[in-house]
């Protein structure tokens, strides 16, 4: 570097116009911060994760909610979604095809095993019953902690009719009272049922 002839150079002045030669407007875009899947997951997460908070916990335990109740579940859910919060729950339920916000959460965190049972305990203690519909009784119970809702249609499906093929009509023949008691039971234990007046 030391041995490099110093060369001079000379300032070189230049004139240039900036132009503009048109301007392009666009729509803005608005780019939620949170996609319906985020959204989803982080839902799921708040609900699993706060099986105790007093809302939650009624609806697990088929405890009748309030409008309050209800307020304050769908105000939390929205807060999860930020800005976008009340498009992402109704993007939620929609996808969901759940009748209801109940219908929806009590799906996702199930039905509590004692409040399940609690609403069966008539058939449970029913010493005329056999053991295979006891059982039927029990994977009923057994669905409701698991999914936590029940449409009735579902005992004429697997695995109810893998106790009897002829579904629950069958299998309680001579005893139509219970299987409307178990009808009632089931529709008693419904989310959609869950508000209170």
């Amino acid at each position: 570097m030391a041995f490099i002839d110093k060369n001079k150079r000379t300032i070189v002045y230049t004139d240039f116009k900036d132009e503009i030669i048109g301007v392009r407007e666009e729509e803005v875009i608005d780019i939620p911060t949170m996609t319906g899947q985020q959204y989803a997951k982080k839902v799921e997460d708040y609900l699993r994760d706060h099986l105790d908070h007093i809302v939650i916990y009624r609806l697990r335990s088929n405890q009748p909610l309030t409008p309050t109740d209800l307020q304050e579940l769908e105000t939390k859910l929205v807060e999860i979604g930020e800005d976008d919060g009340e498009q992402l729950l109704s993007g939620l339920l929609t996808r969901s095809e759940a009748p209801s916000l109940v219908h929806f959460v009590r799906h996702l965190v199930g039905m509590d095993r004692s409040a399940a049972q609690a609403a069966f305990a008539t058939f449970l203690d029913d010493r005329s019953l056999t053991p295979v519909q006891i059982r039927f009784v029990e994977l009923v119970i057994e669905q409701l902690t698991t999914r936590g809702v029940m449409e009735p249609g579902a005992l004429y499906e697997a695995p109810f009719v893998n106790l009897h093929a002829g579904g629950p009509d069958a299998l309680f023949a001579g005893k139509e009272n219970i299987i409307t008691g178990i009808f009632e039971a089931l529709e008693s234990v419904q989310p959609v049922r869950a508000l209170a007046g």
